[in-house]
């Protein structure tokens, strides 16, 4: 029989978001919360394409939804996570 650790939790996946510029100019990974609000800077660099790229799929229907706040665009980082996991399902 094969001993098992349960005493070790289980562990979620790391979603790490859009780099932002930190100390000196490094570009370090940092992890996201689901719930957290992404602007098109954001979302663009995500996926990595152009602003122009987002703001022509919200014309077309495509892409992750994103709502407005005011005059401003956001997007939920889980909305735009979970949006390229289907697309990879979906191969």
């Amino acid at each position: 029989m094969m001993a098992t650790n349960s005493h070790v939790p289980a562990m979620e996946p790391e979603i790490f978001g859009p780099q932002r510029r930190g100390v000196r100019g490094s570009r370090a990974p940092r992890l996201v919360d689901a719930q957290e609000l992404w602007d098109i800077d954001d979302v663009a660099t995500y996926l990595g394409v152009t602003k122009q790229t987002i703001y022509s799929w919200r014309t077309t229907g495509y892409g992750p939804t994103g709502f407005r706040v005011g005059k401003h665009l956001r997007w939920r980082a889980a909305t735009v996570i979970n949006w390229t996991v289907r697309l990879e399902e979906n191969r």
